[in-house]
C-alpha cells in the first residue's frame, strides 16, 4: 500500500507490486474487465515513475509497478472481492513469468 493506511481520500488506493511491470498488470486487468491506472490521473500516459511514489521512498522499479484504483458508490463488495482475486492471480502469474527469464 502506498501512502498512509487510514488518512487518505475515500475510494482511492495505490499499491506497488515489486517484480511486476505496471503496464503488463494493467493489460491483464483490462482483459478481466477491471479498469485501473499505473499513475496519477494527471500523469496518464507517462512512462516515468510517479514522482510522488519516489518522494515517499519507493525506488523507480517499484514505482513503475504501481496500481491505482478508484472505487465509487456504485461499486459493491462483490466488485472489491473480484478485484482482490484477479489482482492476486495476475501478480502471481507475472512474477512466475519473470522468474522464468
Amino acid at each position: 500500500l502506498n501512502g498512509p493506511r487510514f488518512d487518505r481520500l475515500p475510494g482511492h488506493v495505490n499499491f506497488s507490486f515489486p517484480d511486476v511491470e505496471g503496464e503488463s498488470l494493467l493489460v491483464l486487468l483490462d482483459l478481466k474487465g477491471i479498469y485501473a491506472s499505473s499513475g496519477s490521473a494527471c500523469s496518464a500516459g507517462s512512462l516515468e515513475p510517479s514522482h510522488v511514489l519516489t518522494a515517499i521512498g519507493r525506488d523507480k522499479e517499484t514505482a513503475r509497478g504501481s496500481l491505482r484504483l478508484t472505487l465509487g458508490r456504485e461499486n459493491t463488495q462483490e466488485d472489491v472481492d473480484k478485484i482482490i482475486e484477479e489482482v492476486s492471480a495476475i501478480v502471481k502469474k507475472l512474477r512466475n513469468m519473470r522468474a522464468g527469464f
